[in-house]
């Protein structure tokens, strides 16, 4: 019995499908210890998980500012 062609393009698509939704629950994850650390959710947590290359370290983090939390290498937290 001949195999559809329709079976590898599925295959791949949901290979592909997978692999983003793993990328968005990492940074998603990532995210969420930044915001642990005093950063806002949305966008400055995602932003510094995409720029600081992951989590945060020991002495990164977040502090009230007047105009919102900024980042920090010097966190006490």
């Amino acid at each position: 019995m001949p195999e559809s062609t329709a079976g590898p393009w599925i295959r791949r698509r949901t290979t592909r499908i997978g692999i983003v939704l793993l990328v968005c629950l990492i940074w998603s994850v990532t995210a969420n210890r930044w915001s642990a650390k005093g950063c806002d959710a949305i966008p400055q947590s995602y932003v510094l998980a995409v720029t600081h290359f992951g989590a945060p370290g020991h002495y990164e983090g977040c502090e009230d500012e007047p105009g919102g939390p900024q980042y920090t290498d010097d966190y006490d937290g």
